[in-house]
């Protein structure tokens, strides 16, 4: 096999390849065999055709397309492992020569992984502040564990009186210029009164209200309102009230801790509380320091991003929306139609996070190439019993699959870059 590698423009190169007269030969006897099935002449059974047979009818060229695709998927994967070629899109392929005893030759045009040069990568004295735990933090902790265990009471006689956080059960019908209109109506709708579920001024309405009230309700909605049929309008909700309740909270004292968890006093729920927060408050200033550090590294580099690159991890990033939605019981058309965007206009919003993206792996290839950090075998054995755990499957039941979808260099790409932060944050940090 001859390989002439020209650089056609930056990121850009092209490769000639040309394979000798018997391979050609090779290819074409291979390609009659997987297609000779799809054959039926009389006084042959199907697939029994002989070659000669099908040249003398049609010609040897009905061979040379699928010879051709034979040729590449070998000789292709080869010349870029001859030539060091990293390619980051489908290349561009051009048959110059397809015939029979002669050379097969052709040219693949390639992008491939951009150089990248780094700048001040060690040594740039990054520091972040770890935000303080106040009692006041602590206190609200302990006030939400409270309320996630209030109940619900209904009042009764005087005090059956409507306030602010109350729930209030009611019956309601909305009407535009005296007409019922669809989706304005519910019977025992519970509404927490200050929690804005509802058109601004309906809550507010109903504060001082008891059960058994019928009370006019009149709002304005929203010129943007979802619904247009309903935007801008007055409407007016008639609205029974069928009960007022009150949340009633638990005593916050050394019951409420053996409640809520294995402790012996309020204290004890106090200091694991404060523990807790401390530890949220270290991790984020880690994880600060962390995006500080690669934005400052990134920020040094210089690299030209081919195009395509970019349109791949828009891609990436699009399905990976399209899931987020599909989980949610969504579809992305729904969001457009929702939020009266265009494909297009989301895919213009993605690229500059699809770019940031790229920037940050080739940065963190490159400084692991330079700094020599690699993925040592029982690194990958680690990773793989976690994944192991994580699916409730045997290791080499996990490896194998990975190994077959294609997946296990890129387990080992998660663990490279993830080993790269590592050493650039300590490379970095204030000492």
């Amino acid at each position: 096999m001859k390989i002439e590698l020209t650089n056609k423009e930056t990121n850009v190169v092209q490769l000639k390849v040309e394979l000798p007269p018997e391979q050609v030969a090779e290819a074409i006897d291979r390609a009659y065999l997987k297609m000779r099935k799809d054959f039926s002449l009389p006084g042959f059974r199907k697939g029994r055709v002989p070659r000669n047979i099908l040249e003398k009818r049609f010609g040897i060229e009905i061979f040379y397309e699928e010879a051709a695709n034979i040729m590449l998927q070998t000789s292709y994967p080869q010349a870029l492992e001859e030539k060091n070629i990293e390619p980051v899109a489908r290349p561009e392929i051009e048959i110059e020569q397809m015939v029979s005893e002669k050379p097969f030759i052709y040219t693949a045009t390639v992008t491939v992984k951009p150089q990248v040069t780094l700048g001040e990568y060690k040594g740039l004295n990054i520091s972040v502040q770890t935000e303080e735990v106040s009692a006041e933090d602590v206190e609200g902790e302990l006030k939400y564990l409270q309320n996630s265990r209030a109940r619900l009471i209904a009042l009764e006689g005087e005090d059956a009186v409507a306030a602010e956080q109350d729930q209030v059960i009611i019956d309601f019908v909305g009407r535009v210029d005296g007409k019922e209109f669809k989706g304005g109506s519910a019977t025992n709708f519970p509404l927490v009164l200050g929690s804005g579920s509802f058109v601004p001024g309906f809550e507010e309405q109903l504060l001082g209200a008891r059960p058994g009230d019928r009370i006019t309700v009149k709002v304005s909605m929203p010129a943007e309102y979802h619904n247009e049929e309903l935007a801008g309008k007055e409407v007016e909700f008639d609205v029974t009230v069928n009960e007022v309740k009150r949340k009633e909270l638990p005593a916050l004292d050394d019951d409420f801790a053996r409640e809520v968890g294995d402790f012996d006093t309020l204290e004890e729920l106090r200091a694991s509380i404060r523990e807790r927060l401390e530890d949220r408050a270290r991790l984020a200033a880690e994880q600060q320091l962390r995006e500080k550090v690669l934005q400052a590294v990134r920020d040094n580099i210089v690299v030209d991003i081919p195009a395509v690159m970019v349109d791949n991890e828009v891609e990436v990033m699009l399905r990976q929306m399209e899931s987020r939605f599909a989980r949610q019981g969504l579809k992305l058309e729904d969001y457009l139609s929702y939020s009266g965007k265009t494909l297009d206009d989301i895919k213009e919003e993605m690229r500059p996070e699809a770019e940031n993206n790229i920037k940050t792996e080739l940065m963190l290839d490159t400084v692991a190439e330079v700094e020599n950090i690699s993925v040592e075998p029982q690194e990958l054995d680690a990773e793989l019993d976690r994944l192991a755990q994580a699916y409730g499957q045997p290791k080499d039941k996990v490896r194998a699959a990975l190994e077959e979808g294609g997946q296990l260099r890129g387990i080992e790409q998660v663990i490279l870059h993830r080993k790269t932060i590592d050493f650039l944050v300590e490379a970095n940090k204030a000492q």
